[in-house]
C-alpha cells in the first residue's frame, strides 16, 4: 500500500512523470499557431522544457542520493536544511516503498542518475530535430520512457517488473517510427513493435511460470503478494523443478530480446538504422542498462540455487552457464557481423550487440565462490554500462548530425569529414576509439574491469575469445576514422554543429575522458552498491 513515506523515495519518479505531463499540457496551448514561426515556437518550447526539466529530476536525484553532497546531521536547522533532510531521507536505504515491491538502495540511485541523465542528453541531441505536428508527444514520450526504466531498475516484484517494462517499451516503439513519412522510421516502428510484443509475451509467461512455481512450493498458508516478490520466489523454489527451470528460460529469452542479445538480435540493426539517431542513442543506452539491470536482480533474487560456481566444470549449469552461452554467441557474432557493414549506424548498431556480450560476462561473477568477486563483478557491469552510455550517446549524436545535415549515415556521407568540421571528426574519434577499447579512454578500463570480473569467475575460455574479438572489432573501427580522416571527398561544404548536440557531444566526450583518466571519480560511488 502507498504511504506518505513512500513519497521521498519516489521523488525521481513522481516529478518525471509530472514533467511529462507539464510538456503535453504546455504544447496544447500553443498548438493554435499554424504558421511554420508559430510550429517552430512550439518545437523549441517542449524541447526546452524538457531539457530543462530533466536537468531539475537530476539534480534533485543527485542530491538525494547524498554521493556528491551528504548533510551532516549537526547543520543548523533552518528552511534550506530541512528541504535537504527530507529530501535525503529518501535516499539509499534497505527501506523499499509500495510495501516493498519497489527498491530504493545503492543499485537503484545509480541506475536512476545513469538512466536520467541519458535522458538528459538524448534530449539536447533532439533540441534540432523537428517532430512532425506535435512536438510535446514527441518529447513526453521520452520521459514516460525514462520513468518506466527508472521503475525497471528498482522493480523487486514480477507485477511492477512488467509493468514498467510496458511503460519503457510502449513510447520506444512510437518514437522508433515517429516520423511515419520516412520509410524507414515506419518500418523500424513496427519491426521494433512485433518483436517487442513477442518478447513481452514470452518473458510474462516466464513470470507466470516462477510464480506457480512458487506457489507449489510454500507450505501452509502464504500471501499471495508475497509469492510475486523476487526474493520470496528464490527463497520457496529450489534448482531441481522443471517448472522453475523453464520459468528461468523463458524470463532470460524474454529479456535477450530486449536487450538485443544474441539470438533474439534480429530486430536491432534495422531499428537502429530506421529510427531517428537521438532515439537510436536512447534505446541503445538507458534502455539497455534499465534492461541489465532488471536481469540482474532477476536472477540473481528469483533464482540464486540456479547459478553454477564456475561456468565450466562439474558444477556448471543453470543460469550461469546460460550467460555464458549467450555471452559467446554475441560478442562473436556481433563483432563478426560488422565488418562487412558499410552504414555507420548499422555498424555501430552490431557494435551494440558485441557490447551486450561485454556486459553478461559482468553479470557472470555474481556466481563466484568469493562475495568479494560477485561485488567486483557488480561494480565492473555498473562502470561498463556508465561509460557505454556515454560513448554511444557520443557516437550516434554525431550521425543525427551528419544525417541531418549531410543526408545519410552511409561511409559515404563521412568521408572528410575531418575537413569539414575538424572538432566534430576528433568527438566522434574520441567516441569510435573508447568503443574499441583503446587507452587511456573509459571503454578500456571498462573491458579491463569486465574481463577481470569474468576471469576470477572462471569464465577463462570466454575472457578470451571476447579479448581477440575486441582485437577483430579495431578492424571496423578503424574503418571509421579512415573515412573520417583518409579518404578523400569532392564535398567540401562545412558541417555546423548546432548548440544542443555540440553540449550533448561535450559532456559524453569529457565524461568518457574523465571517467578513463581518473575511474575512481566514479569507482568510489559504485563500491556503495
Amino acid at each position: 500500500m502507498f504511504q506518505l513515506t513512500d513519497i521521498p523515495r519516489l521523488l525521481p519518479e513522481i516529478l518525471l512523470l509530472v514533467l511529462a505531463l507539464l510538456v503535453l499540457g504546455s504544447d496544447i496551448l500553443e498548438r493554435w499557431g499554424r504558421s511554420p514561426s508559430a510550429q517552430l515556437e512550439r518545437v523549441k518550447s517542449s524541447a526546452s522544457l524538457t531539457a530543462i526539466g530533466l536537468g531539475m529530476v537530476l539534480a534533485v536525484a543527485l542530491l538525494q542520493s547524498g554521493y556528491i553532497y551528504q548533510l551532516p546531521e549537526t547543520a543548523p536547522v533552518n528552511f534550506f536544511t530541512n528541504i535537504i533532510r527530507n529530501l535525503q531521507s529518501g535516499g539509499p536505504s534497505n527501506e523499499g516503498a509500495i510495501a516493498g515491491v519497489f527498491v530504493v538502495d545503492h543499485l537503484t540511485m545509480i541506475a536512476r542518475l545513469l538512466i536520467i541523465g541519458a535522458a538528459l542528453l538524448t534530449s539536447l541531441l533532439c533540441l534540432d530535430i523537428r517532430p512532425d505536428a506535435h512536438p510535446g508527444e514527441f518529447y513526453a514520450l521520452i520521459i514516460f520512457a525514462t520513468l518506466g526504466m527508472c521503475l525497471m531498475v528498482g522493480a523487486n516484484e514480477l507485477l511492477l517488473a512488467y509493468l514498467a517494462i510496458e511503460l519503457t517499451s510502449i513510447p520506444l516503439y512510437l518514437l522508433a517510427g515517429y516520423f511515419r513519412n520516412n520509410a524507414r522510421s515506419a518500418e523500424a516502428g513496427l519491426k521494433y513493435f512485433l518483436f517487442g510484443a513477442i518478447s513481452s509475451a514470452i518473458l510474462l509467461y516466464g513470470m507466470s511460470m516462477a510464480f506457480g512455481a512458487a506457489l507449489n512450493g510454500v507450505s501452509g498458508a502464504a500471501n499471495m503478494n508475497d509469492l510475486t516478490r523476487f526474493n520470496r520466489i528464490g527463497a520457496f523454489t529450489s534448482s531441481s523443478g522443471s517448472l522453475i527451470t523453464m520459468a528461468m528460460l523463458f524470463i532470460i529469452a524474454g529479456m535477450g530480446y530486449k536487450l538485443a542479445v544474441v539470438p533474439f538480435h534480429g530486430w536491432s540493426p534495422d531499428v537502429y538504422e530506421g529510427a531517428p539517431a537521438p532515439v537510436t542513442a536512447f534505446i541503445s543506452t538507458a534502455s539497455k542498462a534499465a534492461g541489465f539491470i532488471l536481469l540482474f536482480r532477476l536472477l540473481t533474487e528469483t533464482f540464486p540455487a540456479m547459478a553454477g560456481a564456475p561456468v565450466l566444470g562439474d558444477d556448471a549449469g543453470g543460469w550461469t552457464a546460460v550467460l555464458a552461452v549467450l555471452a559467446l554467441l554475441t560478442v562473436v557474432i556481433g563483432n563478426l557481423a560488422a565488418l562487412p557493414q558499410n552504414n555507420a549506424r548499422r555498424l555501430l548498431a552490431y557494435s551494440s550487440i558485441a557490447h551486450a556480450g561485454f556486459v553478461l560476462l559482468g553479470m557472470l561473477a555474481w556466481a563466484a565462490a568469493q562475495p568479494f568477486d560477485r561485488e567486483q563483478g557488480l561494480i565492473a557491469l555498473l562502470y561498463y554500462l556508465i561509460i557505454y552510455s556515454l560513448t554511444n550517446l557520443g557516437a550516434f549524436g554525431v550521425l543525427a548530425l551528419i544525417g541531418q545535415q549531410v543526408g545519410g549515415e552511409d561511409f559515404a556521407h563521412l568521408r572528410g569529414l575531418s575537413r569539414r568540421n575538424l572538432p566534430l571528426a576528433l568527438l566522434f574519434t574520441v567516441c569510435i576509439l573508447s568503443l574499441a577499447g583503446i587507452p587511456p579512454l573509459g571503454g578500456f578500463f571498462a573491458k579491463f574491469y569486465i574481463f577481470m570480473a569474468g576471469w576470477q569467475s572462471g569464465a577463462t575460455w570466454l575472457v578470451i575469445i571476447a579479448v581477440v574479438m575486441t582485437i577483430v572489432s579495431l578492424y571496423y573501427y578503424l574503418r571509421l576514422l579512415k573515412v573520417m580522416f583518409i579518404e578523400p571527398t569532392t564535398d567540401l561544404s562545412p558541417v555546423t554543429m548546432p548548440r544542443g548536440i555540440a553540449a550533448a557531444l561535450t559532456i559524453a566526450v569529457v565524461g568518457v575522458l574523465v571517467l578513463g583518466i581518473f575511474p575512481n571519480v566514479i569507482l568510489s560511488v559504485l563500491e556503495k552498491v
